[in-house]
């Protein structure tokens, strides 16, 4: 006799299927949110990233790359806050890539380009930046961290900064990180859990 899997369980399957739609304020203005199960915090912002766009400078002109930008908030903010900008998200996750993409449009943002890359090694050579964003993940490796590292002071522009969001335990690896690479590091912000930290390229 084969088993068959629940009814129950087939149902909520079919349930967990649909995209899961949301609206979320940011930075004071209402987002539009869709995503799906299996990407980042699908069904409400995550709060390490609502507290780095707390402590970002905005400036109307950033040309800015979200880096890791999942469904998309980090980059569609810049987008919105910074109108006189292009504004490039990247993720290495194809899902990511495209529910950010439809955000993108859900939002009307259309000083955007969402594509697939892992780190910068997919990003327009031609192409460089006031702003960097990113929400690292904890565990991709410490190479892997430098290597964003290395590659962001490669595309800023003098003068651009780096903003990341980190839990705190890795708050000194990267003031230790940004300190190598940029020769400085600024810890903007330690909550509980997460810690904002910035470079400058001088």
């Amino acid at each position: 006799m084969t088993h068959t899997p629940p009814a129950d369980l087939l149902q909520k399957a079919k349930h967990w299927r649909e995209d899961i739609a949301f609206t979320q304020e940011v930075l004071g203005a209402p987002m539009h949110f869709t995503t799906t199960w299996g990407i980042f915090s699908p069904e409400k912002l995550d709060a390490g990233s609502l507290m780095l766009l707390d402590h970002v400078d905005f400036q109307v002109d950033d040309d800015s790359i979200d880096l890791g930008c999942g469904y998309g908030v980090l980059g569609m903010a810049a987008a919105r806050e910074c109108p006189q900008g292009q504004h490039t998200l990247i993720d290495k996750d194809f899902m990511a890539v495209e529910y950010a993409r439809r955000n993108c449009e859900k939002n009307g943002l259309t000083n955007v380009d969402v594509h697939l890359s892992n780190g910068f090694n997919h990003v327009d050579p031609n192409k460089d930046f006031s702003l960097v964003m990113s929400n690292l993940p904890a565990k991709v490796g410490k190479e892997q961290h430098y290597l964003y590292l290395l590659d962001a002071y490669s595309k800023m522009r003098s003068g651009g900064r780096f903003y990341v969001v980190t839990i705190n335990g890795l708050r000194q690896f990267m003031k230790r990180a940004f300190t190598e690479v940029f020769g400085n590091a600024d810890k903007v912000k330690q909550g509980k859990t997460y810690t904002i930290t910035r470079a400058i390229k001088e």
